[in-house]
This record gives structure tokens, C-alpha cells and sequence, in this order.
């Protein structure tokens, strides 16, 4: 099935015109082989959060699936145990995204500016692995992940940078977590004090850190998973929608 538009700004536009609820949440998908073995690395479009999969086989989607979702709540819990969230508001805000997105749709599409932090991504991926002699796996990729997600991140025709990590925080507080945005504002800055001690205890004798990010690769095209809301919940024969409550583990 062909996306139904051309960009992903236009789908965004279309679904919806007058809501800023996240009826579609559309991630990027870029496949990579390192060692030999397959690797996928997943985007959030708007706040450049990326997850990175690996021990996956090819065309597996039960398992590709199963583990985004899994790494994608072990980030939430993480994040939001860092501003202090109590485990019922997590969980809360669990049953809110599973509930507004219960299938999704594989595209061919891409975004070159996408693209351009996704190849980023892949870089200090590799040069991980070369460093440690081995593809990261289980709890290291979501190490990897947490270092990536604190990389400075600018869009296209955007003024400022921006941390993937504390953009995506902010959209799951208030898409999810229905904190308004004040008190989203409240707690990324709780997060963004953490941060800035944790680098002061790791790094001592830097008063003023200096932050670096480079941006490398030639765009290419990405799959384009859109997450929805919607009453078709079964997979239909020979389309690209696909139900996630049939890959979700009970």
C-alpha cells in the first residue's frame, strides 16, 4: 500500500487539522547490518528519539514489534522515574498510548532531515560497537539509546537545538500523561538539573561543559511507521496495517 501522501508533515496535517492529540505518532525505520548481524534503529519524527533493536531476524514483525514497544516503555519508566512520576502515573500514561494507538502502518517514505540525525545515530552505533568488540544487546542498547537521546539535535529551517530526550519526555507528559504544559515545562526542567549534575559529577574538572554534534551521511529513504488510533484492530490481508494488540505480549 503507498503512503497516503507524500510527506510525513502532510499525513500529520490531514489526520489531524484541528487536534494536537496524537492520533498518529510516526517513527522512521532504518535497517543496518554491524558484524553480521541485523539492527534497527527507529525515530520518533517530531522529537528525534531514537530506539535501536538488534538480535532481530529479517521480516520478523511479531518480534521487531514486541521489542519496540518493550524498549519504548523501559525509556518512559526510566524518564519519568527521573522527574519523580509515581508508578501509577506511569503506568496510566502506558494505558493511554495503548489505548489511542492499537495498529500500525508500514510506509516507504522518508524525511531527509530525519535521515540525517537517523545516520548520525548509526555512526555512534558502529563506532560502540567496534569499540566493545561486539553489537550491544538487552540493557546495553538501552544504554546506547540514553546516550544517543542526549545528543544535540537542530530540524530543518528550526533556530534552536534541542535534546531528543527532553523533547520526547515533554510530548509523552502531555499526550499521555495529560500534564498540561506548565507542568511539563516543570519537569524537564527537573530532568534537565539532573542532567547537568550528573555530568558535574562525572566530569569534575569541567566547569563549563562544551557540547559537540556532528551530522553525517547521504539521505536515503526510511520505512515510516505510523501508530494509530482507529476501530480496524486485525491485521488485513495484503495491506501494510498491521494490528499491534495481536503482537502485544499478554
Amino acid at each position: 500500500m503507498p503512503a497516503p501522501h507524500k510527506t510525513i508533515d502532510d499525513s500529520i496535517a490531514e489526520s489531524q487539522p484541528e487536534s494536537t492529540d496524537p492520533l498518529q505518532w510516526h517513527w522512521l525505520l532504518h535497517a543496518i547490518k554491524v558484524k553480521g548481524k541485523h539492527v534497527l534503529l527507529a525515530m520518533d519524527y517530531q522529537s528525534r528519539f531514537s530506539i535501536t533493536l538488534s538480535a532481530l531476524k529479517k521480516g520478523d514483525d511479531e518480534s521487531f514489534l514486541n521489542n519496540f514497544e518493550h524498549h519504548l516503555m523501559t525509556h518512559v519508566y526510566e524518564l519519568m522515574a527521573t522527574i519523580n512520576a509515581d508508578i501509577q502515573a506511569i503506568d496510566t500514561s502506558l494505558e493511554r498510548y495503548r489505548h489511542q494507538h492499537n495498529h500500525c502502518a508500514f510506509y516507504l517514505r522518508g524525511d531527509r532531515s530525519v535521515q540525517a540525525h537517523i545516520n548520525d545515530v548509526v555512526w555512534h552505533f558502529r563506532s560502540w560497537a567496534d569499540e566493545t568488540g561486539e553489537v550491544p544487546v538487552g540493557v546495553d542498547l538501552i544504554s546506547f539509546d540514553a546516550f544517543a537521546n542526549q545528543l544535540l539535535r537542530r530540524r530543518k529551517n528550526g533556530k534552536d537545538y534541542f535534546f531528543p530526550q527532553r523533547e520526547f519526555l515533554h510530548a509523552w507528559l502531555r499526550h499521555y500523561g495529560e500534564y498540561n504544559t506548565a507542568q511539563a515545562d516543570a519537569c524537564i526542567e527537573v530532568l534537565r538539573v539532573k542532567e547537568r549534575a550528573e555530568f558535574v559529577a562525572r566530569h569534575p574538572e569541567l566547569s563549563h561543559p562544551k557540547l559537540s554534534h556532528s551530522e553525517s551521511g547521504q539521505p536515503s529513504e526510511a520505512t515510516d511507521i505510523s501508530l494509530s488510533s482507529d476501530d480496524h484492530s486485525h491485521k488485513s490481508p495484503g495491506n501494510n496495517v498491521v494490528a499491534l494488540d495481536d503482537y502485544r505480549k499478554k
